[in-house]
C-alpha cells in the first residue's frame, strides 16, 4: 500500500493502481523535444504493469510493528519483497517478454541492494539469478558481467522509473521533486525534470515532456481516520469499513 498522509489518518492506494496510473501518465510522453518510447506498446505495458505482483499483498495488508502504520514497500522484509518482485515480472513473461525483462531490470537494482545487506540470503540469490537470466535472454546483455546497459534499454528503463516517480509523487502528494538524467532521445540526450505543487494535487512540470499542455488523472483510495493500528486484523477491518475517496490530479506545462 501507498500511504498518503492526511490530518489524523491516511489515504491508502494500492500499488497496482499506482502502476496503472504511471502508465496512463506516460502514455502521453513525447513531443517536439522528447521522443516517444520505442517499442511503444511493450514499454507502456512494462510501466503500467510493473507492480502487478502486489495485488495479493494489498488484499491482505500488514502493519509496521514499530509504529502500527500500514506497512509500505520500504518497511517490508527482503523476503516478502523478493516474492512480490518475482510475481511482477514473471506474470507477463510469456506474452510480453520485453516488458517482463524491463520490469526484472527495474527490480534487480533493489534486490542487489538487499543482497549487499544480507549476502548469505539464499532466496535473494536465487531471485537475482532468475532476474539476470530473464534480462540476458530478452535484452541481450549480461548485467552481472557488465556495467554498460545498451542505450535503448537504459532509456526505456529510465522511462519506467520516471513513470513510477511521477505517479508516486501524485499519490503521496509530494510538493516538489527533481528527476535527473531524464532522456530526451535514444542517443544520449538528457535533462532534469522539476515537478512542483502547492496543494499536492495540481502540478507544474518543466521542461515539459507531454503532448498536451494540461493532463488530468484520477485515482481511488481508501480513507482511514486514524494513523496507527493494533495489528493486521485491526488494519484490515478498518479498510473494509472505510469509504473510497477519489483524488483528482492535473499536470500542466510551467
Amino acid at each position: 500500500m501507498i500511504r498518503r498522509d492526511t490530518n489524523g489518518g491516511w489515504i491508502l492506494i494500492a500499488q497496482n493502481d499506482h502502476a496503472e496510473l504511471s502508465g496512463r501518465v506516460m502514455a502521453h510522453w513525447g513531443n517536439e523535444s522528447f521522443l516517444e518510447p520505442e517499442p511503444y506498446d511493450e514499454v507502456l505495458f512494462a510501466i503500467s504493469s510493473h507492480d502487478s505482483g502486489w495485488m495479493d499483498w494489498d488484499s491482505e495488508p500488514k502493519v509496521n510493528p514499530e509504529n502500527g502504520y500500514p506497512a509500505n514497500f520500504t518497511e517490508m522484509s527482503p523476503y516478502d519483497q523478493s516474492i512480490i518482485w518475482s510475481k511482477c515480472y514473471r506474470s507477463c513473461a510469456k506474452k510480453h517478454p520485453y516488458a517482463s525483462a524491463l520490469i526484472a531490470l527495474h527490480f534487480s537494482k533493489f534486490n542487489r541492494s538487499n543482497l549487499r545487506k544480507d549476502p548469505d540470503n539464499q532466496q535473494l540469490k536465487l531471485l537475482l539469478l532468475d532476474m539476470d537470466q530473464v534480462i540476458s535472454k530478452e535484452l541481450d546483455f549480461n548485467i552481472s558481467n557488465s556495467n554498460r546497459i545498451p542505450e535503448e534499454v537504459r532509456v526505456n528503463l529510465k522511462l519506467l522509473q520516471i513513470g513510477d516517480i511521477i505517479s508516486l509523487t501524485l499519490c503521496h502528494g509530494w510538493r516538489s521533486i527533481e528527476i535527473t538524467e531524464t532522456p530526451v532521445n535514444y542517443v544520449g540526450g538528457e535533462t532534469t525534470l522539476k515537478m512542483e505543487s502547492e496543494d499536492g494535487l495540481n502540478y507544474v512540470l518543466a521542461p515539459y515532456p507531454f503532448k498536451e499542455s494540461t493532463l488530468s488523472f484520477q485515482i481511488t483510495g481508501k480513507i482511514l481516520d486514524k494513523k496507527s493500528f493494533s495489528d493486521d486484523k485491526d488494519l484490515r477491518d478498518s479498510i473494509n469499513l472505510s469509504k473510497n475517496v477519489t483524488l483528482d490530479f492535473t499536470i500542466r506545462k510551467s
